[in-house]
């Protein structure tokens, strides 16, 4: 009877019980051990060469697809390789799905953009595919939740996107 007493005493004056209080704790040290993972997978991630090489070339690299893009398939070949790199390093060292999906449509964007003759060139000096890729891995390795929902839209939209070049890819293959 006395510690229901308590009990609405404690309530009626805001104060918490001892079970609330341990709880609060451990659902902090709980947040505490999720920060702190996060950040150790953050600093991993960014101390991998291809990362480095990548994030800090990206506008060198869309310079080059560029200059490359005047002998029609120099730039597409070189942009397809580096968007591989892109796409790898998602796979293998980020390990996301979604952000492997929005990179994978970003680089097919920029190949079929590259294959235009003649206007693909310029379209292709104003799109910088391997700056957009940068964009988003970097923001999504340093989790800032404004591009992660970009991520998630240029991810919804690369599946269409990707499931439209697999058709023509098909379309193209079957009337040869």
């Amino acid at each position: 009877m006395s510690n229901e007493r308590r009990e609405k005493t404690r309530k009626k004056f805001g104060f918490d019980s001892e079970k609330e209080i341990n709880r609060e704790e451990k659902i902090k040290q709980k947040a505490q051990e999720q920060k702190k993972r996060r950040e150790l997978k953050r600093q991993s991630i960014e101390q991998t060469t291809l990362y480095t090489v990548l994030i800090k070339g990206a506008i060198g690299f869309d310079i080059a697809d560029a200059a490359l893009g005047i002998l029609e398939i120099g730039g597409d070949i070189l942009s397809g390789v580096v968007g591989l790199l892109y796409v790898f390093l998602c796979i293998n060292t980020i390990k996301s799905l979604r952000l492997t999906v929005a990179v994978l449509a970003v680089v097919l964007a920029d190949l079929m953009i590259g294959l235009i003759p003649f206007a693909g060139t310029f379209i292709d000096m104003a799109f910088c595919s391997n700056y957009i890729n940068r964009y988003m891995i970097k923001g999504f390795v340093e989790d800032d939740p404004a591009i992660k929902r970009r991520v998630n839209i240029i991810a919804g939209i690369g599946i269409f996107v990707i499931a439209g070049a697999s058709f023509l890819l098909v379309k193209i293959i079957s009337n040869l």
